[in-house]
């Protein structure tokens, strides 16, 4: 469910306090003028206790202050604008200037992480329209952040528009006489893709795209959207990322055709038609499926350790680049693998304050990319610890030259037990993932 579901022009003004915490009473204040059944009180605490713990300062002008509290039904969002900026957390430097509070029912946990996962989404891009920070009024302030919604910064140039809307007809008609399943579209500008309402494909229609700063889906006829956010990830490994992700959602069957429309070398192009069959081309194992289906790796979890890893590849740390291992799912086999190099930074907090789909972590998460050793993490998201020695000895299918300690253990510990393990290499900034002792995907970096 798109963000927008979640906001109310009600619940977004100026702000006028000085100092964080007032901002979040201000806010706090707010919701419960829309929403009279809370009680502003045991709100206020909770939200404190929460940022007390862990700051939610998700960049320099990015705040996401939450907290779960019972009989709250479906999560609330409040949002505020400080121009002149708040100082937040140990930092005494004013620049945190948008502060989004959210807060969600005690017994719906599942539901108020996915709506952090899709703040983390929306807002991970540094670049900022500089009219949302200059809003003169909460009114002002809303239509922008809709217009932020819907601008058109995604749609293509008139020149390749009539390039990619003959090479869109000819993905159709190819999928017409190949009886596909469906039509994919991967693009990173969705709003250049109004003559899809002019052509409609024969079959179902799948569109691919990078995390949007819109809060709203592109009005065009697709079936289902997907966001993959993989930042510099060349566009044909990408590809092969959305199908792992789709078939792993039951959207496409084993027999299944698929055209697939995307650019060769550029996300931003459309000129490549591409011809597969899920069972012979893809070779996605059907447990991963399975155990997406079923719960035991949450999807959004998954996607979320894509994202951070992605992001590590195409930042490093202070200059460098860094490599770095998770273990996702089967916890309690894992960690009877494992042992730690040094003392874990995530004991001692609950599951809440340590989930990686909480976006104020995910700078902790990078930070702690330094120190050798994994992440080991639930199939619900839930960080047990970092820089985790596996110690698993069992090795699957023999490793590609030139890989390291790293890969190995991602590889073995996939070997022995049913995780999953994402690795990102240092050197090449190559994202593998394994399961079952066997490389299911790998994702090169773009020049």
């Amino acid at each position: 469910m798109p963000l927008a579901h979640y906001l109310n022009a009600e619940r977004v003004r100026l702000l006028e306090s000085e100092t964080a915490e007032t901002a979040i009473k201000e806010l706090v204040d707010l919701l419960c003028e829309t929403a009279p059944s809370l009680d502003a009180q045991q709100v206020l605490d909770a939200v404190l206790v929460r940022e007390h713990d862990v700051s939610t300062k998700v960049s320099s002008w990015l705040a996401f202050p939450h907290a779960r509290l019972p009989d709250i039904g479906k999560p609330m969002i409040a949002v505020g604008l400080s121009q002149p900026g708040l100082a937040w957390g140990i930092s005494s430097e004013r620049s945190v200037q948008l502060v989004v509070l959210l807060i969600g029912d005690d017994a719906d946990r599942k539901n108020f992480l996915n709506v952090l996962a899709i703040l983390a989404r929306t807002f991970q891009s540094p670049e900022i329209p500089q009219d949302l920070l200059r809003a003169p009024s909460g009114e002002a302030l809303y239509r922008t952040l809709l217009d932020y919604a819907a601008s058109d910064d995604h749609s293509i140039d008139s020149s390749r528009q009539e390039s990619a809307k003959a090479v869109y007809e000819s993905a159709c008609t190819m999928a017409e006489k190949t009886k596909a399943g469906c039509l994919l579209v991967m693009t990173d500008h969705p709003g250049g893709l109004d003559f899809v309402t002019e052509h409609p494909a024969p079959c179902q229609t799948l569109l691919v795209t990078n995390p949007r700063r819109r809060l709203d889906t592109p009005d065009v006829p697709f079936d289902h959207l997907f966001e993959i956010p993989l930042h510099g990830i060349l566009p044909r490994h990408a590809l092969d990322f959305a199908l792992l992700l789709i078939i792993s959602r039951n959207l496409l069957r084993l027999d299944d055709t698929i055209v697939c429309l995307y650019g060769s070398s550029d996300a931003s192009r459309l000129d490549t038609i591409r011809l597969l069959s899920a069972g012979e081309d893809l070779r996605v194992p059907l447990t991963l499926r399975e155990e997406l289906e079923s719960g035991t790796i949450d999807f959004q979890v998954l996607l979320r350790i894509f994202t951070l890893a992605s992001e590590l590849a195409h930042e490093g740390r202070e200059g460098k680049p860094v490599g770095s291992l998770f273990v996702v799912g089967d916890y309690e086999q894992v960690r009877d693998q494992c042992h730690q190099m040094v003392i874990n930074p995530f004991k001692g907090y609950s599951d809440l304050e340590k989930n990686i789909l909480d976006p104020s972590l995910s700078e902790t998460v990078k930070e702690f990319a330094h120190i050798d050793g994994a992440f080991i993490i639930r199939g619900d998201g839930v960080i047990m610890s970092a820089g985790s020695f596996v110690r698993a000895e069992v090795v699957g299918e023999q490793l590609q030259g030139g890989l390291g300690a790293r890969h190995t253990a991602g590889q073995a510990i996939t070997a022995c037990t049913n995780a999953l393990s994402l690795v990102l290499s240092e050197s090449t900034g190559t994202l593998t993932l394994y399961k079952n002792g066997s490389s299911m995907l790998s994702l090169k970096r773009g020049s």
